[in-house]
């Protein structure tokens, strides 16, 4: 690939990648999801361990139900069909945002940083890339902090991985001991990881196909 268009590629990937921060920053504190928060009542240590938790994480923090299972599933399911046969309107969105990143990216037009305009469709051009199933629970009205933790949990467990940390944190080095969260987050792996070993299977190649980086525009 020449030089000048890897670069105009490269340009447009990381502006793919910040658009939701450059929609979050215009734009007032909602999303296309429901954000539900709940709110913990009480004074304990215990109710302000959680809430500092949650400030690091959306992961569910308390061990994973057949019901959350059932639900990741569903949406996942459904997330795949998506991607196999994207409707009309993913189409059109894949198909803009390749032509910006191919005419009319930013940097090759002299902007610098997106418009609000370019922004929102690299967002939704990345929810349709690798966050279909995002999409999927939006539709049927779910939840969208809720879903992102189950989910979150899930993804964990398989991968036998941590969450990636909240935007705008650096990940540091592994301290000597565990800090609180990530005692917290290895116990849940094993629990969650012993409930979703029937499924295990399933979920890989689910998100082999739902997160593949493959699919965004370039």
């Amino acid at each position: 690939m020449p030089t000048t268009a890897r670069c105009r590629q490269l340009a447009f990937i990381a502006a793919l990648c910040a658009a939701p921060w450059l929609i979050a920053c215009g734009r007032p504190q909602t999303a296309p999801l429901s954000e539900g928060r709940e709110t913990r009542q009480g004074t304990g240590g215990q109710a302000s361990a959680e809430a500092s938790f949650e400030v690091q994480t959306e992961q569910k923090l308390e061990p994973l139900t057949p019901q959350d299972i059932t639900l990741y599933l569903g949406v996942m399911r459904a997330a795949v069909e998506r991607v196999a046969h994207p409707a009309p309107g993913d189409r059109d969105t894949l198909q803009a945002a390749r032509q910006l990143a191919s005419a009319g990216t930013p940097a090759n037009s002299g902007r610098g940083v997106p418009t609000p305009e370019d922004a929102k469709l690299l967002e939704r051009a990345t929810m349709v890339a690798i966050r279909m199933d995002q999409i999927i629970a939006e539709e049927r009205g779910l939840d969208g902090r809720t879903y992102r933790g189950i989910a979150a949990a899930v993804e964990s467990a398989i991968s036998g991985a941590d969450p990636p940390a909240s935007a705008g944190e650096s990940t540091p080095a592994p301290p000597e001991s565990p800090t609180p969260l990530q005692a917290r987050l290895s116990e849940l792996r094993v629990a969650n990881a012993a409930l979703l070993a029937p499924y295990r299977d399933e979920i890989q190649k689910m998100l082999a196909v739902v997160r593949n980086p493959a699919n965004l525009p370039r």
